[in-house]
């Protein structure tokens, strides 16, 4: 996805990628139409982290922020360096998730 002149470079740990890749192609096996429908809502919010990366509400240690993605139950951790926005985790919003 292209990014604006000042926004920063998004980057996906690769657990949190893979976790991605397994969510949507579960979906995507019951109901193709909704597994797309996710991939734009998670762009679209990911743009607006980039855009404002205070945006996700403070998650544990070190910067860490999660943001849940709308209308999809699940959330994405991230953390914000000088020049990058990491994808951490991405995860059902129904899971226990330890801080």
């Amino acid at each position: 996805m292209p990014r604006s002149a000042g926004q920063k470079r998004l980057e996906w740990a690769r657990a949190a990628r893979d976790a991605f890749d397994a969510s949507i192609d579960f979906i995507a096996r019951e109901d193709p139409f909704t597994a797309r429908l996710v991939v734009e809502r998670v762009e679209n919010a990911l743009t607006e982290i980039q855009a404002h990366p205070k945006i996700g509400r403070p998650a544990g240690a070190r910067g860490r922020r999660a943001f849940s993605i709308p209308n999809t139950g699940h959330i994405i951790n991230y953390r914000e360096t000088k020049s990058t926005i990491r994808i951490l985790r991405w995860y059902r919003s129904k899971q226990n998730v330890p801080r």
